[in-house]
Parts: structure tokens; C-alpha cells; sequence
């Protein structure tokens, strides 16, 4: 419809000497013919639509809206039109509008059902409404099951809702209709890799494949460095990221991007989160230089990083969402570095090192599980605490009567082995409450799904209070109804767990078998509470009911923590970035000496 209009309204207005030129007309052309066409004929409902789809590509948002609105006054049944103007409710965050555009329009497009209903199923989960998305998602593969692309996003939802298993068939089927799926099977690798669907060994192997097909003959082809090879000159460190904002990376990169040398080292950020919020612009002012890359491609990011003369990049997101592990691939600075976004390897033979510790990756037990050389500083991060953090407050078990236990981490964390464990210490501490935050758990459907789990492996649904997301100043203050937190198995906290330290709360964690599975464990170490790392699921249940039955040591423990904390290698983020730089100088000589 739209080439042919236009096609019509380009021959009808163009010169006769233009009318059989050999190329397409521009868009300011196309338009003008449009309106022309328009102010003759101001009933056709067609030519608006394709007036909104020009503006659209624009792109001028409110124009296309528009004119795809007043597409519907003249033909309330116009498909294309519905569509149009639902994806620019969608994209405003005007879900209700939105989605009954699209409801409407599933009659008028059967043909193009599936992908409606993936359309509903995206901004559902966007939404928060991870189940419904799920049962969108479900609808769009009862019309096609062959297409890759609604398979990845139904996988998310399912990742959501914690039905890992379900996730990952979903990503297999994905990659079965598209091979070279780069994007769903970094996002399998993430997956299997972050909840050990995989033994170790395997973890590695089936990185190392993704990087082979996506990332390391784009490295093989990369031009030579003429970087000064200076030993002790000063040195330009750049950090690339998605989570430039507010997200847990913030709490680790801030403080060192503050603490840095920059006498030393000047610090670039390739930011590629493609929004801005008030962390994003605190953080610009802490680099010397601030480039946004989420409009690059990564040949053109990659082209960037290179003209900056970049010594040293560094990722921070690994195979997680947002990342540009293929801007490393193709080499754009001539020591590439990996730290604390993603805690497994990148399979990648462009990513030189992985930035990490001893009590996440001991020596001698864990080098085979990486494709990078392993760089240990004393301590791997340094968190800064939120500046306007409430105060710890009393334990509440003292005035409930009841000890309320916790999990503010990621539901996506929580498998069936978790539930079981859980349920089993609810059921030896019946009048324990466990409160989870999970997305979505606002809606009764979501709670009631994440009730009927628990009831699966014997727990009383009485005992669970399970809430959805909330904003960071809101997420503190639950802190302040929470006696004991549980960490979860093998995927454990992060930024979580510290805040959950940082506000007075204990952590029992289970100590596994690999980075990700020492991360919490690695804190209570630092601050001197190694009785609560454990080492049996069994061990876990008995510290947890052990210290639920003892609000004497809750007290104790809770009105100390933050000095614990304070004192510790986790909140001094001068040494950290201290030990960081003395790393950065020794695998740029390194380099220097080939």
C-alpha cells in the first residue's frame, strides 16, 4: 500500500522529465506529495496512515500519532492504522491505550496475529506483568511457531517468572529456527551459565562456541595498535557499560571512578544505556571523557574507542542485557579486561583478563573454568552505599513476635532448589514470614503463582508475602521489616546482599563451587561472619532457624554491621581502585614487552 500510494502521488506530481528518473523519491518529496494528495482528498483514510508511517520514520512521533488518529476517525476498522498508532502508545508507556489498539486490531490482521500478540506480550512484561506476557507470548506461538524472534522474548518472560528450565527450551527452540541467533544465545549462555543449567567445564565450552561463531574472527581481523608503548606514561582507561544508571553496577564503578588517579589514568565511559536518569548524569561527571554509544553500531563504536587511543577497555556487563561484547570482539584497544557485571567467563579470545578475587575464584581451583586470564586484587569491588541510606532500625521480630525473613534478589534467581530448601525452613519455623520482591508481585496472579510453588514443596502460603519492584528510596525501607535474609543457591547476591549488610541485616549464604556462587559468601568473609556462609544445604537450614530463634544474636548482629561493613575492604574504595590501577600498570608493561 504504502509504495504503491506513493509510487501514484510521485508520478501524478513529479515533472515529466523526473516522471522516469531512475531513483526513489526523498522523504521530504514523499510528504509533500502526501499532503498534496491530502488537501484534495482529506477523507482518505490510506494516505494518512502512510503519513504516519512517514512521520514515524522521521522520526516525528507526535505527528505520526496524529495522523494515525485521524486514520481511525475515518476508518475505525483500519488495521495498519491501529497498529501504527499502538506502537506509539506502546513507546509512550501508555500501556491501557496501547493495549486496546492492539486488541482491536488482532480481528483486522489475522495474518499478522502472531505478531500482535507478541507486541502485547513485550509490553506486557515491560508492564511488570510477567505472567500475562507469558500467556501472550503462548498465544503467538499457537499462530506461527516458527519464528526465532518470539521465541527469545517469550524466554525472557519465562526467565522472569523463575521457570528457568521452560527459558532455556524456549532460547533452544529460538536458535533452532535461526542459527546465527548472536543475541538469544548470549542470552542462553547467560542463563545456564549464571544458574549452572551446566556443569562448569561446560559452562566454558559452550562460551567459547558462541565467541568462535560470534566474536573471535572479528578479533582475528583486527588492525594492529600504534599505542605508545610507554610503560609509565599516563594511561587511558575506558569502561563500557549498558548500566550506567540506576542499576547495581552503579554502586561498584562510582566510587572507583571517583577514587581514580588522574594524574595516572584518564578515564573514558562508552556508555550505552540509551536513556539518562540522575545516576547516569552524576556518573558523567565523574570521567574525563563521556561518549554515548547506544546510537553506534559496533563498528562505529569499535572505530571510536580506537581514535581515542584507548590502552586499556574494560567490560562490565559480559553476556547480560545491554552489552557489546561485539565491540570487543573486533579489538579496538590493545588490553581488553572483564570485571564484576557478569560472573562467569566470556568464552572470548579479545577479552584478555577477567578482574576478580580469591574468595571468588581461589587459586588453583578455578583458572580451567575461563577463557581470560585471571587478575586477583585483594578485594574485587568496592560498594558506596546510598548517600541518603535510612538508618538501621530496631528488629522488628522484637515487637512482632515473629521472625520475618527475606529475599530482595532477583526472582529469576530463586530455582526449584531454593523453593525446596526454603519451604522446608518455613515448615520447621511455623510462625516465620518470608517476604520476596519479585516482578510483578503487586498482581494477584503472580503472587498466587509464586504461592502455589511454594506449596508445591510443603510450605504454607500463609506464611509467604510476596510484593512486586520497587523504587530504591521504597526498597530500603523494607529493610526495616526484615530480620534474616536468605541468599539464593548457586545464583547468588550482589549489590543486593551489601545493601542488605549495609542495613543491619544478617545473610545466610550457601557457599557453592564457582564465582557466581561465592559472592555473598565472599562478604561475609570480608566482614568477619564466616558461621554464615555455609557449606550444605543442610548446614543453611539449621544457621537460619538457629538464628531465628535467637533474636539476642539478631540484635547484636544487626546494630553492628555497618561498622563491620565501614571497616572492611568492601567500602574502601581507595585501596580497591589502588590495587586496580597497580593492575592496570602491570598488563599494560605487559603488553609494552611483546
Amino acid at each position: 500500500m504504502f509504495i504503491r500510494l506513493l509510487k501514484q502521488l510521485w508520478s501524478r506530481n513529479a515533472p515529466p522529465q523526473r516522471a522516469v528518473a531512475a531513483r526513489a523519491p526523498s522523504a521530504g518529496e514523499r510528504e509533500s506529495a502526501l499532503l498534496r494528495h491530502l488537501d484534495a482528498s482529506p477523507q482518505d483514510a490510506d494516505a494518512w496512515y502512510e503519513l504516519g508511517a512517514l512521520h514515524e520514520q522521521s522520526p516525528r512521533p507526535a505527528a505520526a500519532l496524529a495522523a494515525y488518529e485521524r486514520a481511525l476517525a475515518l476508518d475505525p476498522a483500519h488495521a495498519w492504522a491501529s497498529l501504527g498508532a499502538a506502537g506509539m502508545h506502546d513507546r509512550n508507556n501508555e500501556f491501557e491505550r496501547a493495549l486496546g489498539l492492539y486488541h482491536r486490531a488482532l480481528p483486522l490482521a489475522p495474518k499478522q496475529a502472531a505478531q500482535i500478540h507478541a507486541r502485547i506480550g513485550a509490553l506486557l512484561r515491560r508492564r511488570g506483568d510477567a505472567h500475562a506476557a507469558i500467556e501472550s507470548y503462548r498465544a503467538a506461538i499457537r499462530v506461527r511457531d516458527d519464528i526465532a524472534e518470539i521465541h527469545y522474548n517469550f524466554a525472557l518472560a519465562l526467565n522472569d517468572c523463575g521457570y528457568i528450565e521452560d527459558a532455556v527450551g524456549a532460547l533452544q527452540r529460538a536458535l533452532a529456527l535461526r542459527e546465527d541467533f548472536a543475541l538469544a544465545h548470549s542470552t542462553l549462555l547467560c542463563i545456564c551459565g549464571l544458574n549452572r543449567q551446566w556443569p562448569p567445564q561446560r559452562v566454558l565450552e559452550e562460551h567459547r562456541r558462541w565467541a568462535a561463531r560470534h566474536a573471535d574472527p572479528l578479533a582475528a581481523m583486527a588492525a594492529p595498535h600504534d599505542n605508545p608503548r610507554d610503560p609509565g606514561r599516563r594511561l587511558n582507561i575506558g569502561y563500557v557499560s549498558a548500566d550506567f544508571r540506576e542499576h547495581s553496577v552503579s554502586f561498584f564503578i562510582e566510587p572507583v571512578l571517583a577514587a581514580h588517579d588522574r594524574l595516572h589514568f584518564r578515564i573514558f565511559c562508552y556508555d550505552n544505556f540509551s536513556g539518562t536518569d540522575a545516576v547516569n548524569r552524576r556518573l558523567q561527571t565523574r570521567a574525563d571523557v563521556w561518549r554515548k554509544i547506544d546510537g553506534l553500531d559496533d563498528n562505529a563504536a569499535a572505530a571510536t574507542i580506537r581514535a581515542d587511543g584507548i590502552d586499556i577497555l574494560v567490560d562490565l556487563s559480559g553476556h547480560t542485557a545491554g552489552n557489546r561484547l561485539g565491540v570487543f570482539a573486533r579489538k579496538p584497544a590493545p588490553v581488553q579486561a572483564t570485571w564484576f557485571g557478569y560472573m562467569c567467563t566470556t568464552g572470548m579470545t579479545a577479552i584478555d583478563y577477567r578482574i576478580t578475587d580469591a574468595n571468588l575464584d581461589p587459586p588453583g581451583e578455578t583458572e580451567q573454568f575461563y577463557s581470560e586470564t585471571l587478575l586477583r586484587l585483594p578485594c574485587a569491588v568496592a560498594f558506596s552505599p546510598a548517600a541518603d541510606c535510612p538508618t538501621v532500625n530496631a528488629l522488628p521480630a522484637l515487637t512482632r513476635g515473629y521472625p520475618t525473613l527475606a529475599s530482595f534478589n532477583n526472582y529469576t534467581k530463586i530455582g526449584d532448589a531454593v523453593v525446596a530448601l526454603w519451604a522446608r525452613i518455613l515448615a520447621t519455623l511455623p510462625v516465620a514470614r518470608l517476604l520476596l520482591v519479585a516482578a510483578g508481585g503487586d498482581d494477584p496472579a503472580m503472587r498466587n503463582a509464586v504461592a502455589a510453588r511454594f506449596a508445591a514443596f510443603g510450605a504454607d502460603p500463609r506464611q509467604l508475602n510476596v510484593i512486586g519492584r520497587r523504587s530504591l528510596d521504597d526498597f530500603f525501607k523494607l529493610f526495616h521489616e526484615v530480620d534474616l535474609a536468605l541468599d539464593p543457591f548457586p545464583y547468588s547476591g550482589g549489590t543486593t546482599s551489601l545493601h542488605t549488610l549495609w542495613m543491619g541485616v544478617p545473610i545466610v549464604a550457601l557457599e557453592g563451587d564457582s564465582e557466581i556462587a561465592r559472592s555473598t559468601s565472599g562478604m561475609l568473609h570480608a566482614v568477619g561472619l564466616d558461621h554464615l556462609a555455609v557449606r550444605s544445604e543442610d548446614a543453611y537450614h539449621d544457621a537460619v532457624v538457629t538464628l531465628a530463634r535467637d533474636p539476642a544474636q539478631l540484635v547484636t548482629l544487626r546494630t553492628g554491621l555497618r561498622q563491620r561493613m565501614t571497616a572492611s575492604c568492601l567500602c574502601n574504595a581507595a585501596a580497591v581502585t589502588a590495587s586496580l590501577e597497580a593492575v592496570y600498570r602491570d598488563i599494560w608493561n605487559r603488553w609494552c614487552m611483546r
